[in-house]
């Protein structure tokens, strides 16, 4: 059912991307941003990051904080055990803190909830 409803998007997308632009008198305001360059540096450092991880730690944290699955659904789709990904999903949570020790910042903070 997920697979559908993200093709289904990506196809939204591509339709609208080939829609032609539609010119407007003013432009729109932009919302005011704190430290722009600075989410974008972290989100770079946390994709190399994830990079960095085994392949099966980088899967459980897709499947389990992407996906938002169950861990034991999680352990159906990776073949193993609920115990492993639990514990897999810890190393891999303990190794992105140490490769961006600003991520361990950014989710202490009370804005992420």
């Amino acid at each position: 059912m997920k697979r559908i409803l993200y093709h289904d998007q990506v196809s939204g997308w591509r339709r609208r991307s080939r829609r032609a632009e539609v010119p407007v008198a003013e432009l729109p305001e932009r919302p005011a941003t704190g430290d722009g360059g600075h989410d974008t540096d972290l989100r770079l450092l946390l994709r190399e990051a994830l990079r960095a991880l085994p392949p099966r730690q980088r899967a459980v944290l897709t499947l389990r904080y992407l996906e938002d699955l169950s861990v034991e659904r999680t352990a159906a789709i990776l073949g193993c055990r609920a115990g492993t990904v639990a514990s897999q999903a810890s190393r891999a949570l303990a190794k992105l803190r140490e490769l961006v020790p600003a991520l361990d910042e950014l989710t202490t903070r009370a804005e992420v909830k």
